[in-house]
């Protein structure tokens, strides 16, 4: 595996908790579209979806 930027885990960990990009982001001071563009970036060095979509919230896939 390539290098891998923790704060991509930290970005996963929160938006896994809080379960909305939304929420994790006033958690996290960040905004949406920076969460959201890093979550991308972790999932296509991983070539797996770690999140899909079940109403307004994000669930963990079964490799998330």
């Amino acid at each position: 595996m390539e290098w891998l930027n923790y704060h991509h885990l930290l970005y996963f960990y929160t938006v896994a908790s809080e379960g909305t990009i939304a929420k994790a982001s006033e958690t996290l001071r960040l905004a949406q579209p920076t969460i959201s563009g890093q979550l991308r970036v972790l999932e296509d060095r991983l070539g797996e979806k770690l999140f899909q979509r079940k109403g307004r919230r994000l669930v963990l896939t079964e490799v998330g």
